[in-house]
């Protein structure tokens, strides 16, 4: 089944993500014991996505990376001089790269962004030389427990930075983060003691450490997600106050909404037949979706045949009112193609609902699956229809 799970998704999970905007690949533990917990977590290639501490700060080569979930956050990834950048007279100036030893870091969480499934913070850089200091790009960011030994890696968030000029004596600049909860994704979880970011070139300089308690998964899922570093506009030392985000309703629950499974042979590959989920929410009540619902195969008597993983980067929360409809691409392995045995589902489950406590919403879907329950749908991330 493992080996299934990885040739298709090198088939399958190339073509369904092109068609996502260009998101990377992101990994799920597909939804368990009944497709009440899948929790997606982004896993780009070696090469792009580690945040390593050797990565950080390279020297500034363009100011848009073409995929925007695979951004490593190597921070320094700096543009091609622009007009903008001509205009500027602190770029003009020409400060220098800011160093490690420039900086001091503080951790700070933000409930107005934090969710049941994800707490945010940012990451405030302040710089305490005599001397203006540039930085483009994202920091580098490990957590770390008491010992200093590294818990995991964050992830880059997010396509474009923009030059940061942080003025001397108290300029700051800050990154935005998010920080998934591990009991979301039932991974296995150690809190860290502390988080060291990196600015130096090439992680040259140690990092900058500040104290933060923060649960972290240790068994390789990524939960740690940090964004660029943006200048702080104020006077230095002073850090504006976040702007009041636009009230949301409630996320939607599995019983506000409707599933109807569309065929879509255009996101068909070899191998792999393309589909659309769309999420009707069928009540007068607005509700919040974003993310990816956890989605399961299963038979006339509702046993359980098939999973699913989820592809995309996840992208803003939108709003559903009465009528409006949400919609999920996909893609499924074709059982001829991986010689199983193959009988025809029944329909799709698909759990909306915050840590599966709903129900579910179900959709027919007579899709040919595996007989073993080898069967992993490919999935992406909801977006307004």
């Amino acid at each position: 089944m493992h080996t299934k799970r990885v040739v298709f998704r090198a088939i399958a999970g190339a073509a369904l993500t092109a068609t996502l905007a260009g998101g990377s690949t992101m990994v799920a533990a597909a939804a368990d014991g009944g497709g009440l917990h899948a929790i997606a977590v982004p896993s780009a290639s070696v090469a792009t996505s580690e945040v390593l501490a050797f990565e950080a700060s390279r020297p500034p080569t363009t100011t848009t990376v073409d995929d925007a979930a695979t951004t490593v956050a190597g921070p320094g990834d700096g543009p091609a001089t622009s007009q903008a950048h001509k205009d500027d007279h602190a770029w003009q100036a020409g400060p220098d790269h800011c160093e490690d030893w420039n900086l001091t870091v503080d951790y700070r969480e933000r409930a107005d962004r934090s969710t049941p499934e994800a707490t945010a913070f940012d990451l405030v850089f302040t710089n305490v030389g005599s001397q203006p200091c540039s930085f483009d790009g994202w920091p580098g960011l490990v957590a770390e427990d008491a010992d200093g030994a590294t818990l995991t890696w964050a992830l880059a968030s997010g396509s474009t930075s923009t030059l940061a000029v942080l003025p001397p004596n108290g300029g700051q600049a800050v990154a935005e983060g998010t920080a998934a909860l591990p009991s979301v994704s039932g991974c296995a979880e150690a809190t860290s003691d502390r988080l060291r970011a990196y600015i130096s070139s090439d992680g040259a300089g140690g990092g900058i450490v500040d104290d933060a308690r923060i649960p972290v998964c240790t068994d390789g899922t990524w939960t740690l997600w940090l964004g660029p570093l943006a200048a702080v506009h104020g006077a230095p030392g002073e850090v504006a106050p976040p702007e009041e985000p636009e009230p949301l309703p409630a996320k939607c629950q599995d019983e506000q909404l409707s599933l109807e499974f569309v065929a879509r042979p255009d996101l068909s590959v070899a191998g792999a037949s393309g589909f659309e989920l769309v999420f009707t929410n069928t009540t007068d009540t607005q509700c919040s979706i974003w993310g990816w619902p956890g989605l399961v195969v299963e038979s006339a008597d509702n046993t359980r045949i098939g999973s699913s993983w989820t592809v995309g980067d996840m992208g803003e929360p939108f709003v559903l009112a009465n009528g409006d409809a949400a919609i999920v691409l996909g893609s499924a392995p074709d059982p001829a193609a991986w010689g199983c045995e193959a009988v025809t589902a029944d329909h799709l489950r698909a759990y909306v609902t915050s840590d599966g406590a709903g129900p579910g919403v179900v959709g027919t879907a007579q899709i040919p699956v595996c007989a073993d329950g080898s069967t992993v749908l490919e999935i992406g991330p909801f977006t307004a229809a």
